[in-house]
């Protein structure tokens, strides 16, 4: 069963939107471009768990990953030989989206769980959910 693509597209952005280099580290692959992009995602993994960092929906945090998010969806869409338009509009809400359910759930989660283990699940859902994407593009 094959994942349409404004699905891919939208997820994609929403894994940017949970962590803002995660997208785009798991489409760029190979080289040396394709290693600088994993190495900001490891250092993005590290600094989200800091106290004083701002938050995902600040403009400037929130306007980055909705670029990137969007930059993402049109990557996808362009490697399934389709709209580029479609792809980042799509891949833009995804990233806003997900950049608001990624408070939510921290807000929710860190109830229950220590705030560093809740930023740690979500660590792993932007991965997973990039490493699908990725691997049908």
């Amino acid at each position: 069963m094959t994942t349409s693509l404004p699905i891919r597209s939208f997820a994609i952005g929403a894994a940017t939107g949970l962590r803002s280099m995660t997208g785009a580290a798991a489409l760029t692959r190979c080289g040396n471009w394709g290693r600088a992009m994993s190495l900001l995602a490891l250092g993005e993994y590290v600094v989200d768990k800091l106290p004083n960092v701002p938050a995902r929906t600040t403009p400037p945090a929130l306007a980055v990953r909705a670029i990137v998010g969007s930059l993402a969806g049109r990557s996808v869409a362009l490697s399934a030989g389709t709209s580029a338009v479609v792809g980042a509009v799509v891949g833009l809400a995804g990233a806003i989206g997900a950049s608001y359910a990624g408070v939510a759930y921290r807000k929710f989660a860190s109830r229950y769980v220590p705030p560093a283990a809740a930023a740690l699940l979500e660590d792993g859902g932007a991965i997973l959910i990039a490493r699908t994407v990725a691997s049908r593009s």
